[in-house]
């Protein structure tokens, strides 16, 4: 006995139900790492996100990088609305013709609690006087301003100081951190400003989007 017209007809419609569900539930499953909102790119699991209390947010950056220069001001923000739920993390990285003294003078002044006074001088020295910083002469001078001449000669010849010099080229090298500042939050998203869409301001923005959601995901 053949099945009849409405039969088949009721079949028909209860397959392409099926399928139709089915496509529209699919979608939830491929962007279902779309949850956290903001610009970025992914490069470790979303799952490790979930229900975390505190965002590090690693900074790769470079002494005469404008957006770097202009991040000391508006990364204050971010701190200021987070608080002890982000720990900023800074690394020193250099390319080209550039030379290593900056980068070591950071971690030297890192660890006489000179850091934020001392690369502030450093980036104001470079834009606003327009001086070459990566000169160990302009170096030599500012450690005399903060009196830390002996400190800043043992340092530039510490082999700790090279080797978190050198861990700082590493792990740039292996975030792809072609772009400064380049952030990563939680070894898991990576920010720009070029992915931000262009400015430092915008960047910022979208770090405190992202680092909100975040701390919300659970």
């Amino acid at each position: 006995m053949k099945p009849c017209r409405n039969t088949l007809k009721i079949n028909f419609l209860k397959i392409l139900f099926f399928l139709l569900a089915s496509c529209s539930i699919l979608p939830n499953i491929a962007f279902a790492e779309d949850k956290i909102q903001g610009k970025y790119e992914v490069i470790g699991s979303i799952e490790k996100l979930k229900g975390v209390k505190q965002v590090e947010m690693t900074e790769f950056f470079n002494y005469s990088c404008g957006h770097c220069y202009r991040f000391l001001e508006t990364s204050k923000k971010l701190r200021a609305k987070f608080k002890d739920k982000l720990y900023h993390k800074k690394y020193p990285i250099y390319w080209g013709q550039q030379t290593a003294f900056p980068a070591k003078a950071f971690y030297i002044a890192d660890k006489l609690g000179l850091e934020e006074q001392f690369t502030q001088e450093l980036f104001d020295t470079n834009f606003k006087l327009h001086v070459n910083i990566f000169q160990p002469r302009v170096i030599q001078r500012l450690s005399q301003h903060y009196k830390i001449e002996q400190e800043i000669r043992d340092g530039m010849k510490s082999p700790s100081i090279e080797a978190k010099v050198n861990e700082s080229l590493a792990l740039a090298n292996k975030y792809n951190a072609n772009e400064t500042p380049t952030i990563i939050l939680n070894k898991v998203l990576k920010v720009t400003p070029s992915i931000s869409g262009g400015t430092t301001e915008m960047m910022t923005e979208n770090l405190e989007l992202i680092i909100g959601d975040i701390l919300g995901y659970n």
